[in-house]
């Protein structure tokens, strides 16, 4: 998710047509990955829900850290409205891309640390996830 955020500062630096939607777009998905690991760091393995049911899950997981969830919050919904711009919409600008990203900077350097090994667990049991037909594989 590091790459994904040099590459949208990157994109943001190219100042083409569409370089602040394309760097919304990569901020926006290195942020739901940082999420994920905050959920993952909290015991709690989001899935395939949505983003706005992680953002739940995140709000209840990190209750005692309000600035954490309340910044994911802010940062995801600004970042949707400036991925899913409408013809009639003006394209988000270069200060509003900057400092979303900055956000996501932010929620990137706060979180902690989970072991890659932990984080591919099971969220029910330490045991390897196993698929339908029995196999069992490190997801």
């Amino acid at each position: 998710m590091t790459s994904l955020l040099t590459l949208a500062g990157a994109q943001i630096a190219r100042q083409s047509p569409h370089s602040n939607r394309i760097a919304a777009w990569l901020t926006r998905t290195a942020l739901e990955q940082i999420v994920d690991e905050l959920l993952r760091a909290k015991g709690i393995e989001a899935g395939r829900a949505s983003g706005r049911a992680r953002l739940a899950c995140l709000e209840v997981a990190y209750h005692d850290q309000h600035e954490v969830p309340s910044r994911s919050q802010y940062a995801w919904t600004r970042l949707s409205e400036a991925c899913h711009q409408h013809a009639y919409q003006l394209s988000p600008t270069y200060q509003e891309v900057q400092h979303l990203l900055e956000i996501v900077r932010g929620l990137q350097a706060s979180r902690p640390a989970v072991p890659v090994a932990q984080s591919r667990r099971s969220p029910i049991s330490s045991e390897p996830c196993a698929s339908g037909d029995g196999r069992v594989y490190d997801a």
